[in-house]
């Protein structure tokens, strides 16, 4: 199966830039793109704060849902506690807005996050976990709050079924062409310049892969496993990760 593509944008809120919200709409609306939304419903994060507050926000999202783009829950406040990475279902960063609490406490801002959004008229279906940071307690919590049954997240070359979710994997955070799989390349607005807005969209063009971009609810999804593929994808990634910040630091001696 030839590749396809999910186009994921991150932090939309009250307080989010929106001229390069803008700006990234009519790219894909240029180029017949349905990405996937993550909102979160009540911002308290001074690092997303980039302009006044927005008093169209849920306006703004129920225009961008009737166009077909998918409305996903991207936490509650996006306030950050710390935590052990190595404790996460996907270990990318020592913070988590949920993992680590009590499963009660995890519930209790689930259910904050998702009265929020039905007063506004939306019931989500699906998670994206600010930072990736979440464990077994938020998909619980979840679960028993809400109708959502798909996490944007995880490692594998292929959607997968696992703990009552289907997983749609994101490893991706620019335009890259592969030949089979699925991949959702992850997008934050607010922190693209202008000048990384029309390398994106000259990197589409480029690459053609908006031909092959897909959404949610075109995927199909099934209850299917992990491959050994995915298994080795997963492995090889997470190493690479590992590494990383160690082969910074033997470059910066090298060149020193």
């Amino acid at each position: 199966m030839k590749a396809r593509y999910i186009f994921r944008l991150d932090d939309a809120t009250s307080f989010m830039d929106t001229k390069k919200w803008k700006a990234i709409e009519e790219i894909f609306q240029q180029y017949g793109i349905v990405p996937i939304v993550a909102v979160t419903p009540d911002n308290r994060d001074p690092d997303l704060m980039y302009q006044e507050l927005n008093p169209n926000f849920w306006k703004l999202i129920k225009e961008w849902e009737d166009k077909g783009w998918e409305i996903a829950m991207h936490g509650y406040q996006h306030l950050y506690h710390k935590v052990n990475r190595k404790e996460l279902l996907f270990p990318y960063y020592d913070r988590s807005e949920f993992a680590g609490l009590t499963f009660k406490k995890q519930q209790e801002k689930i259910r904050k996050s998702i009265d929020v959004f039905r007063k506004n008229g939306f019931d989500p279906k699906v998670w994206v976990a600010p930072s990736h940071s979440f464990d077994s307690k938020t998909l619980r919590a979840l679960l028993c709050e809400t109708n959502i049954n798909i996490v944007s997240d995880g490692i594998a070359q292929y959607p997968f079924y696992e703990r009552s979710f289907y997983f749609i994997p994101q490893q991706l955070w620019s335009v890259k062409k592969k030949k089979y799989g699925v991949w959702t390349i992850c997008l934050h607005p607010d922190t693209m310049s202008y000048e990384d807005i029309e390398q994106f969209k000259y990197d589409l063009s480029i690459s053609q892969i908006y031909k092959a971009a897909t959404s949610v609810k075109s995927l199909n999804l099934k209850k299917r496993q992990k491959s050994v593929n995915d298994k080795i994808y997963s492995f090889l990634f997470w190493r690479l990760y590992d590494i990383k910040p160690w082969l910074k630091r033997a470059k910066f001696f090298l060149i020193e």
